[in-house]
């Protein structure tokens, strides 16, 4: 410290001698020093030896890096204040690696890498990333409480993760990468970004390479429609005024490739369009067009190849978003259809599903008059699509809604209105693909039957029926997920006495014997196979399939498929699940099946039934099934040892039928032709 001492002597009148000591402090920071690379010998950053003085630069040291025969490269742990990358040379930091910096960095060069960046500025005075090099590519950066100030482009691949805010300058993009494979996001940790930010968001196209709706949501605000484009895409929303207004929007021409969803449509039954639920669907304020506005928490479906890297740009939304959702009232045109939301994940973060809508245990206010189920698209083609449903705690589907990620939920009770609130606490902080992230541990018993064609494998659905303390038989928002349809023709649910039809279903654990009806819809006549997927917990408690057409009683446990020849046009329920503590008689064994005898088929109106002695001694019933599965004549069988019963066939349709006979070692299945 310099220290100048000046004395002053002035004698007062009374006689008192007063001594004035003045002292001027100068403040002496302490100084950094400089250390240059040299690659004296070798690319790797933390060598002593690559450096003069010959010591790996340290946090309080300023870095210069000139043009030298070899640029540096970091695969660890790196550190410097200002660090200064001449033009012509690079400095890398690989996938692992952390360079933290003091002050600023300055790069005249080329600077990046799959590593990270990290400013870790003590200081009030916010961090400078600077430099005539141009584009900075990085998997992660992490901005310390000092801050920074962006006056260079860059693109991030992986995390940013913000203490400090982050300053972006006009002119100079910062970018969140998107590929099929990794998104980029963001972690507000008391920090934010200010200023424009673009966020891409790219397709997974394994399931439909092509053309096809996909929902979005925004992760920024102030972003428009236009926003969409894309190489190879331009929104289409020319004709949005008249599909609108259209009562046959189908035929509109251009036909538009940006929707969003307006439940109240559904009620509006001179719209022709089938399901009912494909009425809500329009285009977003057609008088704007291109200008309108993507509304933060809202989804859209857009028609667009999974070829095509959207973009948007805008402020990157923070905290907390709440949507006030409605539903018709009860008594409106197809109210049973009404009630669904497009909606979206908000932020630039992947979400939750877990924390948004937690288990039925316990209380949610992210979701106050809604039902707890989530619904994501996943397009099959340019207009079909399969919805993939979560429940907290009741399947194992990654719970996890990306980047940019649209999805319906339904609003509960008709005539009400539902809020659902999305919440920092519900974002990710780390990737999408790590292990935590998964669903938890399933612990109640739990079927999950998957629909498949034969000659489209990859032409899916899937149903569940779970059982837990404190569901109902009946329809509950907390346990029970309604069927959306898909857009594909094929669906599988169970079907409920009053009408609903279920993709989850769940039920108290049954003390006796449960059957619960399935619904099959398919695209076309054919082959198909309900398969058991997965039997969760089912110890204890026996898992049958039954096909009322045919008469197989299937064992899943032991036999977990079943494929069978199913009509497109059969609307008739043909198959069931049953669950029971104990064992339930199944299908009589071939031997019996063989020992009986109907004839002759094909006939028109007498048949004959001969039984084995062990069945003809006791009275038995006989039903005829039709190839629709209805059950179209009961026949009862008297005791009559080996004797022939006569069958009257009269009044009965042409066709093939099913004759199914119950005794007590199981179900006899005869095939008959009636002429």
């Amino acid at each position: 410290m310099n220290m100048l001492t000046r004395l002053f002597n002035r004698l007062l009148p009374t006689t008192v001698c007063v001594v004035i000591v003045v002292f001027t402090v100068t403040d002496v920071r302490a100084q950094t020093t400089t250390t240059t690379w040299t690659g004296a010998v070798s690319a790797n950053y933390t060598t002593p030896g690559n450096w003069s003085p010959a010591s790996v630069p340290s946090a309080t040291d300023n870095v210069i890096i000139p043009v030298t025969s070899r640029a540096p490269v970091l695969s660890a742990l790196g550190r410097g204040f200002n660090v200064t990358i001449a033009n012509g040379t690079s400095l890398t930091v690989t996938a692992g690696a952390t360079l933290n910096i003091g002050g600023n960095l300055i790069n005249n060069g080329t600077f990046g890498g799959d590593g990270e960046l990290a400013t870790v500025g003590t200081t009030s005075t916010s961090q400078i990333l600077d430099g005539t090099g141009g584009l900075i590519n990085l998997g992660n950066l992490t901005i310390g409480a000092a801050g920074a100030s962006l006056q260079s482009p860059m693109n991030i691949a992986r995390r940013l993760f913000l203490t400090g805010s982050l300053t972006t300058t006009t002119g100079n993009t910062l970018t969140l990468l998107s590929t099929v494979d990794v998104t980029a996001f963001v972690v507000n940790n008391g920090g934010i970004v200010n200023g424009t930010v673009t966020v891409q968001r790219a397709i997974d196209g394994s399931i439909n390479a092509g053309l096809g709706y996909r929902h979005y949501s925004s992760p920024v605000a102030n972003s428009t429609i236009a926003d969409l484009a894309a190489p190879g895409f331009t929104p289409n929303v020319a004709a949005g005024a008249a599909y609108n207004a259209s009562n046959t929007p189908r035929a509109t021409v251009p036909f538009p490739t940006v929707f969003e969803y307006d439940q109240a449509r559904v009620a509006n039954g001179a719209i022709v369009y089938n399901p009912p639920i494909d009425r809500g669907y329009q285009v977003p304020n057609p008088t704007l067009g291109l200008a309108a506005p993507l509304e933060v928490a809202h989804g859209y479906a857009v028609n667009i190849s999974s070829t095509s890297l959207v973009d948007f740009v805008g402020t990157l939304n923070n905290g907390t978003y709440s949507r006030q959702l409605a539903r018709n009232a009860a008594g409106s045109t197809d109210d049973a259809s009404a009630g669904w939301h497009l909606v979206g994940n908000p932020y630039p973060a992947p979400m939750d599903f877990a924390v948004l809508a937690p288990p039925p245990t316990g209380a949610s206010t992210n979701l106050v008059g809604i039902d707890a189920a989530i619904y994501v698209v996943q397009s099959t083609s340019q207009y079909g699509n399969t919805y993939r449903t979560y429940m907290s705690n009741i399947n194992a589907v990654n719970p996890v809604a990306p980047v940019g990620q649209g999805f319906f939920v339904h609003v509960t009770t008709p005539g009400t209105t539902g809020t659902i609130t999305f919440q920092n606490a519900q974002r990710l902080t780390s990737s999408d693909n790590t292990t935590f992230q998964r669903t938890a541990a399933i612990t109640h018993p739990q079927l999950e039957l998957t629909l498949q064609s034969v000659a489209t494998p990859a032409l899916t659905d899937l149903a569940i029926v779970h059982f837990q303390s404190g569901s109902t038989s009946g329809v509950d928002p907390r346990y029970d997920a309604l069927k959306l349809a898909n857009g594909t023709g094929l669906n599988l649910s169970t079907l409920m006495g009053s009408g609903e039809s279920l993709a989850i279903d769940g039920r108290p654990l049954p003390t006796g014997q449960l059957t619960v009806p399935l619904q099959v819809f398919i695209p076309v006549s054919g082959d198909y196979t309900l398969q058991a997927s997965q039997l969760r917990n089912m110890s204890g408690l026996y898992s049958y399939l039954r096909d009322k057409q045919t008469g197989a009683f299937i064992d899943l446990a032991q036999q977990a498929s079943y494929t069978f020849n199913l009509n497109a046009y059969n609307t008739t329920p043909r198959f069931e699940l049953v669950f029971s503590p104990q064992r339930v008689l199944a299908t009589a064994p071939a031997a019996l099946t063989q020992q009986v005898s109907l004839y002759p088929s094909p006939t028109k109106e007498l048949a004959f039934l001969e039984l084995p002695a062990s069945l003809g001694n006791q009275a038995l019933t006989a039903t005829l099934v039709d190839a629709l599965g209805r059950n179209v004549r009961t026949i009862s069988l008297p005791a009559q040892g080996t004797a022939a019963h006569q069958l009257r066939l009269n009044g009965l349709s042409t066709g093939v039928y099913a004759m199914q006979l119950r005794t007590e070692a199981g179900v006899v299945v005869k095939r008959l032709v009636i002429e």
